[in-house]
């Protein structure tokens, strides 16, 4: 069956069709990086579509970013697109990494419809708690992340979608503060093991002005020690949950610690008495951010 890529190039090392004509996957996301970032930029600033969060929106937000690199853009996986080569752009089995199938490409416009029911039925997550929405965006993220309804620009799509959503219902979320590693771990953990916990806590920091306030300082001091942090899970202390912790480092009211597999970003006044230096492992538990 025809698909989206370049005849007689390594799958594992070809950029998919696009109108840049740029057949290696490496220099086609560093060149096609700026065009995307203004699109998404656009949105961000409301200039980009306006729709009622079904899956005619969705198609919509894929086109606005994607509509300077490919030709399919706003078109799903499962929708045979022409393309200017003569070629047809369909791939409704699409594969993960690990060889298991997405969702096959017949279901993905009803399942689509579910969720644009459930948001109907929801009011869009109108006049809900800041820690609601959270819990019910994340959800959401998860179902369509799950769904991976485009050949390409899933992920990009789903948080614009998801700050657009935020926007009506009167609430920010913050995607900037989410590294690479969090993000794979929260979709894996949701969708492969249904297990919705990791990306519910992210949402709850990303929608909290103070946590991503923190999240933003640890990461620009990250960046500037040269820190490859997008490579690893960084998130804030969850008030109440107990946790053993090695400090990494104090800079103003936060402290920078990490677990076993987390970087955690807590504030100095609940460092135990007397404060513990830098690799001393200890445990504390935090309070609600300020």
């Amino acid at each position: 069956m025809p698909n989206y890529t370049y005849p007689g190039i390594d799958p594992l090392d070809a950029a998919v069709k696009n109108k840049l004509g740029i057949t290696a996957h490496e220099d086609f996301e560093v060149l096609s990086a700026a065009l995307i970032a203004a699109r998404i930029a656009e949105i961000i600033e409301g200039e980009g579509p306006v729709g009622t969060f079904d899956a005619g929106h969705l198609k919509a937000i894929h086109h606005h970013l994607f509509q300077d690199v490919f030709e399919w853009a706003g078109h799903t996986r499962d929708e045979p697109v022409t393309l200017s080569d003569g070629t047809v752009a369909t791939e409704p089995l699409l594969r993960k990494m690990d060889g298991n199938p997405f969702m096959q490409g017949k279901l993905i416009a009803p399942a689509l419809r579910r969720v644009a029911a459930k948001l109907r039925k929801s009011n869009c997550l109108r006049g809900r708690s800041r820690a609601a929405f959270a819990t019910s965006a994340a959800d959401i993220m998860v179902e369509i992340n799950g769904i991976h309804p485009f050949r390409e620009g899933n992920g990009r799509t789903q948080r614009a979608f998801l700050r657009e959503l935020a926007k009506q219902a009167g609430l920010e979320v913050d995607f900037s503060v989410v590294t690479r590693e969090r993000m794979v771990l929260a979709s894996v953990a949701g969708n492969d093991h249904r297990d919705p916990a990791m990306m519910r806590r992210m949402f709850v920091e990303i929608t909290d002005p103070a946590r991503v306030a923190a999240l933003a300082k640890a990461l620009d001091g990250l960046d500037r020690l040269n820190y490859p942090w997008n490579d690893h899970y960084v998130a804030t202390a969850q008030p109440g949950h107990k946790v053993e912790v090695t400090l990494a480092g104090i800079a103003g009211e936060q402290f920078m610690a990490r677990t076993t597999s987390e970087i955690l970003i807590g504030q100095v006044s609940d460092l135990p008495q007397p404060r513990p230096t830098r690799g001393e492992t200890f445990t504390f538990k935090p309070s609600t951010w300020a």
